[in-house]
């Protein structure tokens, strides 16, 4: 057996000896009261309780100081391997953080209804592998391919417009980070799904990173956020409290959905595009995906 904190078996050395005198002690007091004192006395001075009981008590609270000692050093097992076999779809979502994310044309904002949608299309997964790339003028890992939802959506919750430091929107190297993951982590059936409000603004050009998804067989399904009204993105208070905005140039910024870009990302892969306009519509995104990517495999099979 091997132990985790062997160190609490040092309490032995320390309390062991203390023991052993209390214990002695103990034996000589009833051994010279039982050899000087008659039976009538004995009972006055131990309440009726007798010796046997006495140090029967003495026996088990050693016997939990043992125990306790053993639990404290966290005794393991002998190591179990077990082996897991999962036959989802491994899917990589690529975040937009941009600070245009924080805009409130979707109530609350946009990020906050992603978040939602994001954590609901988590809830409706099994056995799927997911991962996290988040963006804006560059690209973060903030979640590799995992079952273990929990931790997906505890980084999803994590997210917030403006947390990279570079602004900008890098949809193209991203998306080419996307399957550079894809290709090492992932099995047969990968799919991405690219969440964001605008064009790209910097970096390779999306067309030519979908491009490469296509010959890699990953599919890209598109989220465009916001509505082409737009809105405005908040930025702070005042020192009275007011909700105060981005300006720019003298005027407030209004960000608005250009979602020309993410459909034909979705067109070039064979994926589909959805404008997120209410964080329900990812009720919707599930059962597609799942139906599509079923097909897919089913096709896949028939071939071979």
């Amino acid at each position: 057996m091997r132990f985790g904190s062997e160190e609490a078996f040092l309490l032995a050395w320390i309390l062991g000896p203390l023991f052993i005198y209390f214990a002695y002690r103990i034996f000589r007091v009833l051994r010279n009261l039982y050899r000087h004192t008659d039976r009538p006395i004995r009972e006055k001075l131990f309440g009726g309780v007798s010796a046997p009981l006495i140090i029967t008590r003495n026996i088990l609270l050693a016997a939990a100081f043992v125990f306790f000692m053993i639990a404290a050093a966290r005794p393991w097992g002998s190591p179990v391997k077990t082996e897991m076999h999962y036959s989802g779809i491994d899917i990589m979502l690529l975040m937009d953080v941009s600070g245009s994310m924080g805009a409130i044309d979707i109530k609350p904002n946009r990020m906050t209804a992603v978040k939602s949608g994001i954590s609901r299309f988590v809830d409706e997964l099994y056995g799927d592998r997911v991962g996290i790339i988040v963006f804006s003028g560059t690209y973060f890992l903030q979640c590799p391919l995992t079952v273990d939802y929990g931790a997906v959506k505890m980084m999803i919750e994590s997210l917030q417009p403006d947390m990279l430091e570079k602004g900008g929107t890098a949809v193209g190297d991203t998306i080419k980070a996307g399957v550079e993951r894809l290709k090492k982590k992932a099995g047969e059936s990968r799919i991405m799904i690219l969440i964001s409000d605008g064009e790209n603004t910097t970096g390779m050009a999306p067309e030519e990173a979908a491009r490469i998804a296509a010959k890699e067989d990953i599919r890209i399904y598109t989220i465009g956020v916001g509505t082409p009204e737009g809105g405005r993105i908040p930025e702070g208070r005042d020192v009275w409290g007011r909700q105060m905005f981005k300006i720019y140039q003298g005027r407030e910024v209004i960000t608005k959905l250009d979602d020309a870009e993410l459909k034909r990302i979705a067109s070039i892969t064979g994926g589909k595009y959805y404008r997120l306009d209410d964080s329900r519509v990812f009720r919707d995104i599930v059962r597609d995906i799942s139906r599509m990517e079923e097909n897919e495999t089913r096709k896949r099979e028939h071939i071979r």
